[in-house]
């Protein structure tokens, strides 16, 4: 299949370009022309045809909506950018998807479409209770959330042939070891240790959002992408864990806040029946991150009381909790 991959150079886009490419497909692979993904485009080579693009204008991207059997919808703005810059979150997110299905009205027999949503739409989430499911309504709480929860609507509104996923937490090795700041910081230790959440392989998700394509049985289907049940993790379970790891270490329970938080556990029983793509275990993405940190690993452990210091200023809950002690 001739398969568009939309926001192609982002972390998601290249494990869908290269299981598309390891399965045989050729791909259109379309993305803003920016330096950051000039770059990341240059170890594909040859391998895909680009075209750069701004999706948020028509014409950019229905050039190759016309010459695609299949679209894997992945570009977007995601927080905290949504938030700062509302208006260009909207403008991409939804605008770019209204772009999509407008190229798509234009075909005759138009491609079908997997669209990346997130399990956020599902809103802030107290622990305990059954999974999510694909029945639950979406309840958006922030710029991001609305935008996805639109996007959703449009789909299911537009008659055109779509899948859409709602994705959990799907983060690699690299991207778990390298997406730490001050913000991370006062938002992981914002949240409820106690908070579920299903963590997902990306190149999972890209194994699935590939056999989606040749699925009709998918199409229409709203599907619950997560890891399965040996990704099942609370919140404080998981960063505890990768924190390990790296050799920072776990935090103690007085770190942690009791804020809700847009994760939960998902039932995924349908879109592995469909898609047969859970193949990797929270234990595998933990192996993998020690592998990752091996060299660094080390002298970190020594520096670890200083990191956990400067880590904790970031703590309201450490904070509050020294004062009284």
């Amino acid at each position: 299949m001739r398969v568009l991959v939309t926001g192609a150079f982002g972390r998601l886009g290249q494990e869908g370009v290269e299981r598309l490419l390891t399965e045989g497909h050729s791909v259109i692979a379309f993305d803003l022309p920016n330096r950051r993904n000039q770059r990341e485009a240059r170890r594909f080579g040859h391998r895909v045809h680009t075209v750069w693009g701004d999706i948020r204008e028509l014409e950019d991207i229905a050039q190759c909506v016309e010459s695609c059997d299949a679209i894997i919808h992945n570009a977007g703005i995601l927080a905290p950018l949504s938030e700062k810059r509302p208006d260009l979150a909207y403008a991409v997110n939804v605008g770019g998807t209204k772009n999509i299905l407008e190229a798509m009205r234009r075909r005759s027999e138009p491609p079908v479409i997997i669209f990346a949503s997130s399990l956020s739409v599902c809103g802030l989430r107290e622990p305990g209770g059954p999974p999510l499911t694909a029945n639950d309504p979406t309840r958006p709480t922030d710029n991001y959330t609305s935008n996805k929860a639109e996007c959703e609507r449009l789909l299911a509104e537009s008659g055109l042939p779509h899948v859409i996923f709602r994705i959990g937490v799907s983060v690699g090795a690299k991207a778990a070891a390298g997406d730490l700041s001050p913000d991370v910081f006062r938002l992981l230790f914002s949240i409820n240790p106690k908070a579920r959440l299903e963590w997902v392989h990306p190149e999972d998700v890209a194994v699935a959002q590939v056999r989606a394509i040749q699925t009709p049985a998918a199409v229409g289907k709203i599907l619950m992408i997560g890891g399965g049940e040996r990704c099942r993790l609370t919140f404080g379970e998981f960063y505890g864990a990768m924190f390990e790891a790296t050799g920072v270490g776990r935090f103690p329970p007085e770190a942690y806040g009791s804020g809700l938080y847009y994760c939960d556990w998902l039932d995924t029983t349908e879109s592995q029946a469909l898609l047969h793509y859970q193949r990797t275990d929270f234990d595998d993405l933990i192996v993998a991150l020690r592998r990752a940190s091996r060299i660094t690993r080390g002298p970190t452990r020594l520096m670890s009381p200083m990191i956990r210091r400067f880590m904790l200023r970031y703590s309201d809950a450490w904070q509050a909790h020294k004062s009284r002690t």
